[in-house]
């Protein structure tokens, strides 16, 4: 209620801090995080069937010399529009609810990608992660496979649920 959101299914996009090891040398099919977000946006730009909550990092708040994510989306979409809602690192909103109402997770190599399917929501894995390719991600090899995979996701976001076996199996790899 507080960010806006009405009833159209909500698509959580975590970023990592730039320039976080997490992200060096990740890269599968985009040649940056920043490039994934940038076409990431502009494609949820044209979606006004869905709404699409881009949470920055918290951890930019502690490093302020690298350029935020929360500009890389502006820079991006010069006019936000309504349905993309833009959560700064300041902002304060625990990405934990946001996972609780996500119907699905994009991630490149955020761990909020591994909890997001803790919680039995399908993820997109974007970015070469250690959680990529243990069967509870799906993971997208270039833009044409990741707009796909989008489209179809979107299209039915029910059957893309984790089934029981695959959430657990994401609880047994965070332990």
């Amino acid at each position: 209620k507080a960010l806006g959101l009405d009833n159209r299914p909500v698509v959580l996009l975590a970023a990592n801090v730039l320039g976080d090891s997490l992200t060096l040398g990740r890269n599968i099919f985009a040649e940056s995080m920043s490039e994934w977000i940038t076409k990431t946006v502009q494609y949820f730009a044209k979606r006004t069937d869905v709404q699409l909550v881009v949470r920055i990092h918290p951890g930019e708040k502690i490093v302020p010399q690298a350029k935020s994510m929360g500009t890389v989306v502006r820079e991006a979409l010069p006019e936000i529009p309504g349905q993309i809602h833009l959560i700064g690192a300041l902002d304060n909103v625990n990405t934990y609810d946001l996972i609780e109402i996500a119907d699905l997770g994009l991630a490149y190599t955020t761990t909020v990608g591994l909890e997001t399917a803790m919680n039995g929501t399908p993820v997109i894995s974007c970015g070469q992660t250690h959680y990529r390719g243990r069967g509870f991600t799906i993971d997208p090899n270039s833009w044409d496979e990741y707009f796909s995979t989008l489209e179809k996701a979107l299209a039915d976001l029910p059957t893309h649920r984790l089934s029981e076996s695959q959430t657990a199996y994401a609880w047994n790899y965070a332990y």
